[in-house]
């Protein structure tokens, strides 16, 4: 079942939260999310399987046409329930046209009002649940914060009894359809946006060129993270190579708490101009089926 919303609105935040653990990266920067990541949650009773998508946005190029693309097939296919993750108050004007593809959902559509954490105003989580509840054929709708956990508990519960009987369509002890390499190189990412303000972690991606695994050893990590532009390059890098040293570290050391086996990362910069326009560049990194 997709979770959609626009950028920023909680949607990684809660599928980790349902699955307890961290399988979507998070950041206070918005559109951080930039594949469609399976998430799944195995209860002793039921298995349910969620898809964080990308922020709505409006396409400027290949690279956020994929993200779209991404968007828009999560929510076409047929699921049991499709979960809408919003800010309290209304959304900005500008962003209204991209909640069109919800009006014609076949699924219930679940309204999920979120961080009640921040919001201390009942009457601006009103204001969004008549918003769009007027504007979308809204099934249902929750306030929760979830990040804090607050609602998710009843949120999670109204998704079992929503979901139909049926064999489990993935082991138990299976969390995701993600490689590990996926996941590497998603920490990676997670850090630069941690890390660099501005443009650069909108301008930069990450290739994981190898990665072993050896028994006895440290598994050897070698990533590339590619800028859209020269100037770039020395930011990622950082005087005496200090920012780039941290940027290694850091995730060196969250790659080895997600796998829970000792690492060894490399890292290198490389200038790929327009790579965001780059179909073969794309498809290289995991965007657009390779044909």
């Amino acid at each position: 079942m997709p979770i959609t919303g626009l950028p920023n609105a909680g949607k990684s935040t809660l599928m980790n939260a349902f699955c307890g653990t961290r399988l979507s990266i998070i950041s206070d920067k918005p559109q951080t999310t930039r594949n469609n990541i399976l998430g799944i949650l195995n209860a002793a009773d039921f298995q349910a399987v969620f898809v964080d998508t990308p922020g709505f946005l409006h396409s400027r190029n290949l690279f956020e046409k994929s993200m779209e693309n991404a968007i828009r097939r999560a929510a076409g296919e047929e699921g049991d329930v499709c979960i809408l993750i919003v800010e309290p108050g209304l959304p900005p004007e500008s962003k209204i046209p991209l909640f069109q593809p919800l009006k014609n959902i076949r699924c219930p559509l679940y309204l999920v009002v979120n961080k009640l954490d921040k919001e201390k105003s009942p009457e601006r989580v009103k204001e969004a649940t008549d918003f769009y509840s007027a504007m979308l054929p809204v099934s249902k709708v929750f306030n929760i914060s979830a990040l804090s956990g607050t609602g998710v508990k009843e949120l999670r519960l109204a998704i079992k009894e929503a979901l139909p009987e049926h064999p489990a369509y993935y082991p138990q002890d299976q969390l995701t359809d993600r490689w590990e390499r996926f996941y590497a190189a998603e920490i990676i990412r997670e850090q630069i946006f941690k890390i660099y303000s501005q443009e650069v972690p909108y301008s930069s991606a990450v290739e994981i060129e190898y990665f072993s695994e050896t028994k006895g050893r440290s598994d050897e990590v070698h990533a590339v993270v590619h800028v859209s532009r020269e100037g770039q390059k020395p930011i990622i890098i950082g005087k005496a190579g200090r920012s780039i040293k941290e940027l290694r570290e850091r995730s060196q050391k969250a790659i080895v708490a997600f796998l829970g086996r000792p690492v060894e990362l490399h890292l290198r910069v490389k200038v790929t101009p327009g790579w965001q326009d780059n179909m073969q560049f794309l498809r290289e990194i995991g965007f657009y089926d390779k044909k």
